[in-house]
Order: C-alpha cells, then sequence, then structure tokens
C-alpha cells in the first residue's frame, strides 16, 4: 500500500510523464535538427550493416539500446526518450526519499523541465538516455549499492563521449571516500567495449582511434570554431531556467559553508556538484580552445539536469531548515517553486502551453518542407527506385531509403568533385541549405556539368534576405558515366 510520500512521487511522476507526451502531441517538428534523424538511421540500419552497432559518433550503448525501438518508427524513439526523462525524475525522487528527505516528489519536475532538457526531449538524441543513465547512478548511490553505480558510470562514455567526463567526477568521490575497490569497476565499460571494439574492427585501441571527435582532432579536418570562456553561463538563464538557476548558486553557499564548518555532507550531494563542475567547465574549456568537435552548443548541458536537480532540492530543503518552515508551508513553498520551474521551461523553450493544444511546441524545420515536394515528385516520376545522392536525412527517414547502402541512398558530401565517380542513373538532390552547408556542393558545379542533368526545380517558398535560395531544390540526373 502506498504511503502519502510514495503517492506523491508517483502522481508526480504520471504528471510528468503526461505533460511530456502532450508536449509531443503538440509537436509538428522535431528538436536536433539533422543529428536526430542521423542517431536514428543509425539505430534502425543497424541490423542490416551491423558494424553500425558500434559506431562511435551514434554512441554504441544508444545503438545497441535502440536498435529495436527504432523498427518501430521516428515516434517511437521520441516515446522511448519521454520515458527516460520521466523516469529519471522518479528515480532521483525514489533514491532521495532512501536517504531520509521529505518531498522528493520534486525531483521529477526539476527535472523534466529544466528548459534545456525539455527542448532536446522530443528528438532522436542521445541526451535523454545519458540522463537516465546517470539518473541510475546517483539512484544506487542513494542505495548504498556503489558497485552498480560505479559499473553504470563506467558506460557513460558510450552513451555520450563527455562520460569519461563524469566518470572523472565519479573517480574523485571513490577517491575521497577511499573507495579504491571500485576504481577497477569504473573502467570496466570501456574494457568491455574496447574487446567488442577490437573484436569487430580489429583495432586494438577501438576506443581512441575510431573516436570521430579524437580522429578529427588528430587529422585536422574539422573546424568547429571556438567562443568565449564565459559563453554558457552567459547561456546560463535560457539553459537552466531563472529558478534553477538560483536555486543552483544557493545550494554551492551552502555547500562552501559546511565545507568551511566541516559539517557532513550527502555523498550524493557531494556526487552531484562534483559531476555538475567536471562536465560545465570541460565543455567551457572545450568550446574555449575549439577542440574535439564543439560548436558551443548549449543542448549538451541536458545532460547534467539530474544533478542540477539535486542541487535545486538540496538547496531548497537547506532553507527550509534554515528557516524552520512548518511541514504545511514546505509543502505549499515547494509546490509554487515546481510550478514555477515548469512555467519557466515552457516559457524559455517557445513552447505553447498545454491548454493552448492547436499551437505548436516543437515548431516544424521548414527546410524540410521541399524535400517532402522533391520525394513525391521522384515517385511521381518513378525514379525513387534510383540511387538518391542528397544531404537531408529527414528524406531518408520519410521515403526509407537506407543512407548505408550505394543503391539506395548517400550523401552529396560523398561526390568526388575533382573525380566523379557517381555511376549513371543516380539522382542528386541539391538544396540552398544542408547541401551548401554539410555537403560543400555548389550548385554552378551541377549546372556547368555535362554529366549533370537538370529535372526539376523547386523554388524555395521563402527567400530569406541574407540566402535567397536557402530552401530551393533542383533534382539532377547523372546521364553519362565518367
Amino acid at each position: 500500500m502506498l504511503n502519502r510520500e510514495n503517492t506523491l512521487i508517483y502522481s508526480a511522476f504520471i504528471a510528468v510523464f503526461t505533460l511530456l507526451f502532450f508536449v509531443f502531441l503538440q509537436s509538428q517538428g522535431v528538436e536536433g535538427g539533422l543529428d536526430s534523424w542521423n542517431h536514428f538511421l543509425i539505430s534502425k540500419c543497424a541490423f542490416l550493416h551491423p558494424d553500425l552497432l558500434l559506431d562511435q559518433w551514434n554512441k554504441p550503448v544508444f545503438t545497441l539500446i535502440t536498435v529495436l525501438i527504432c523498427q518501430l518508427g521516428f515516434d517511437a524513439l521520441i516515446v522511448f526518450n519521454i520515458f527516460c526523462v520521466a523516469t529519471s525524475g522518479l528515480l532521483l525522487s525514489l533514491a532521495l526519499k532512501s536517504k531520509g528527505y521529505k518531498n522528493t516528489w520534486i525531483l521529477s519536475p526539476l527535472t523534466a523541465f529544466t528548459p534545456i532538457l525539455l527542448q532536446n526531449t522530443i528528438s532522436g538524441l542521445t541526451e535523454p538516455l545519458n540522463v537516465f543513465f546517470l539518473s541510475m547512478v546517483f539512484y544506487f548511490w542513494c542505495k548504498d549499492q556503489l558497485k552498480y553505480a560505479v559499473i553504470i558510470a563506467s558506460f557513460l562514455p558510450f552513451v555520450r563521449t563527455e562520460g569519461f567526463v563524469i566518470c572523472g567526477a565519479v573517480l574523485l568521490i571513490l577517491l575521497i571516500k577511499k573507495q579504491y575497490k571500485l576504481i577497477f569497476w569504473l573502467i570496466s565499460g570501456s574494457i568491455v567495449m574496447n574487446v567488442l571494439g577490437f573484436v569487430i574492427s580489429g583495432k586494438p585501441f577501438w576506443i581512441i582511434t575510431e573516436n570521430p571527435y579524437w580522429k578529427h582532432e588528430t587529422e585536422g579536418t574539422f573546424e568547429a570554431g571556438s567562443g568565449s570562456f564565459f559563453h554558457y553561463m552567459i547561456q546560463g538563464r535560457a539553459i537552466f531556467g531563472l529558478p534553477l538557476e538560483i536555486a543552483f548558486i544557493v545550494s554551492n553557499l551552502f555547500i562552501a559553508y559546511f565545507l568551511i564548518f566541516k559539517r557532513k555532507i550527502q555523498d550524493v550531494v557531494l556526487l552531484s556538484i562534483l559531476v555538475f563542475w567536471f562536465y560545465f567547465l570541460a565543455h567551457t574549456t572545450i568550446y574555449f580552445f575549439g577542440i574535439l568537435g564543439s560548436h558551443g552548443l548549449t543542448r549538451v548541458m541536458a545532460v547534467i539536469a539530474p544533478a542540477l536537480a539535486i542541487l535545486a532540492y538540496f538547496a531548497i530543503n537547506e532553507c527550509f531548515i534554515l528557516f524552520k518552515l512548518p511541514t504545511k508551508l514546505q509543502f505549499i513553498s515547494i509546490s509554487i517553486f515546481a510550478f514555477l520551474v515548469i512555467w519557466t521551461a515552457y516559457h524559455e523553450s517557445d513552447y505553447a502551453k498545454p491548454h493552448r493544444f492547436k499551437e505548436a511546441t516543437v515548431k516544424p524545420d521548414k527546410t524540410q518542407e521541399n524535400f517532402i515536394k522533391a520525394g513525391e515528385w521522384l515517385i511521381k516520376n518513378k525514379l525513387m527506385d534510383r540511387p538518391i545522392i542528397h544531404q537531408s536525412p529527414y528524406f531518408d527517414v520519410k521515403f526509407n531509403k537506407d543512407p548505408y547502402n550505394i543503391q539506395s541512398s548517400y550523401r552529396v558530401w560523398s561526390i568526388d568533385q575533382k573525380s566523379d565517380w557517381a555511376a549513371k542513373g543516380v539522382i542528386v538532390i541539391w538544396d540552398g541549405f544542408s547541401a551548401v552547408r554539410e555537403g560543400n556542393m555548389k550548385l554552378n558545379w551541377l549546372t556547368e556539368n555535362s554529366n549533370y542533368k537538370l529535372l526539376h526545380t523547386i523554388d524555395g517558398f521563402e527567400k530569406p534576405a541574407y540566402d535567397s535560395t536557402m530552401y530551393k531544390i533542383c533534382i539532377f540526373e547523372k546521364s553519362i558515366k565518367p
């Protein structure tokens, strides 16, 4: 039989899941841009191309977990991400309840409605699964099952590469707590995955040599740019929302006070602040130096939503103790704070509120509109069974093409513009956005190339002043064998 605390915890979980599902139902697009569709395609095609199961860009643990889910379609992956985010809050609520804390139900909305996590839940991204794994680490840590917590942490780098940074935070707390025997388990995930990688690829240092960010960095083949050291701090309000940001600052003040006056800090709080600052400063440094494929993307901060939620809860709880608030006032105060966090998340995300059901939360991607028209034109003219060269993973998902089979579909960037090896009869879809930006293909290379014949043009439905061809699509056929 559920007691009052458990009733509140599970009610909050159901409410959060329902709200997130409403966000999904109100969505007309997906978050994450091209990356969302690419993650889905790799997982979906992994059975046909088993080498993709250990693809380090897609992340092997993500692929192995989602490969079956993605056979059900993109919506199934979104529902899975909603489950990961909602369940993460539930795990944190149960974890801190086991340590004797009250009103831990609030951890569900604090986690799910961290603005940057909400903005990346309706997607095919890896961040929601990483949030779930990190929440499991905190859960088992609170349950004093440290071995399980450390083993799960050891696989975080294969959900997202930055998991190595989180492992660094876990290592530090193991050293502080003198849990030296558990250090081996912190590398167990890397050992298991490297052995699998070696067996399949034949490369003994698979973790390093097949890491795309490391390869691009050492080969100098990718320039991701750099920016201010304070980039993420400046973006803090948009990333975390003002209520959580204030609570986080207060939590840091309390922790500093506890450390100075040698008061006991719960391990889960100490682990949370280590995870947060290790991760935050790692991304800050990476972007500042412009290394390891950093673009200064704010969405990466979604990963530490569980740590932020725990720290915010800790701050609120300590304020209650400091001001000796009565139990009823505590519940009222914490409920108001939860409402503010949820409202702020919708506001920062520019999402329509649940009661405005006919309005969109996630807006449609304008670049996809003409790709749909292009696909429909190809079907009408019986050309869809040809190999299609393009730069839109959405097109592959929409029209069920396999981008890892060159007889089905492959990317514009694969065309060798100096020694073109594309076969006779292939179809090239050039667009003014992704083919130019990602595929490095200028329209005049095709129009001035006698080997390619223009079949059809779809004008841009909008012509932005800064790029009038942004939404334009041109469909070519390679008519002469090189």
